[in-house]
């Protein structure tokens, strides 16, 4: 007869395998489609941590310089994150970027790999502004284009803005397909 804490351990066992099995199943999780990346390219990284140069970058890279000069100017004059954010999103007004799935997710994916070049060279607090950026147009995607969240959740932007080195290094793992923070 197993032991009281052999039946905790296996009931715990259980418990966390069935866990991780429903995260599998929601098609969403930036964690299943980070496996299922790193399966195609094996870990392999090119130093862009997953962002691929195109056409769609072409026109964004205009846009991110926009956005960068924008957000700093309004974070030193208002000192606030969610209200430098809007203020620079209406300065930014492009439609072209804004209404465009392809541009966010190239934008998501810039800010992915500045965040995680940023780790790499041990600069822990700009990968956090960096990876702040990618989350907050990859839940403005969700809010407005894909409408499959109700609002921006700025704690979490703000999470990972402020995000310590471990926290930080699992947001960027899972979502970045190569295997350079593993």
């Amino acid at each position: 007869m197993p032991s009281t804490k052999k039946k905790a351990r296996s009931s715990a066992k259980k418990k966390s395998k069935a866990n991780k099995m429903k995260g599998a199943d929601d098609s969403s999780s930036p964690s299943l489609s980070s496996r299922m990346q790193r399966m195609q390219v094996g870990g392999r990284c090119n130093g862009n941590h997953g962002l691929v140069m195109n056409e769609m970058g072409m026109t964004c890279v205009p846009f991110v310089q926009k956005w960068l000069q924008g957000y700093n100017d309004a974070i030193d004059k208002v000192g606030n994150m969610e209200v430098s954010f809007k203020i620079t999103q209406a300065l930014t007004n492009e439609d072209a970027v804004w209404g465009s799935s392809e541009s966010i997710d190239w934008l998501v994916s810039y800010f992915l790999m500045t965040a995680t070049k940023q780790y790499l060279n041990g600069n822990i607090d700009m990968a956090g502004v960096d990876a702040s950026y990618a989350d907050f147009f990859n839940q403005h995607k969700a809010v407005v284009l894909d409408k499959t969240k109700p609002k921006i959740d700025w704690h979490e932007v703000v999470r990972i803005h402020n995000a310590d080195k471990p926290t930080l290094a699992a947001f960027l793992r899972e979502r970045i397909p190569c295997t350079c923070l593993d």
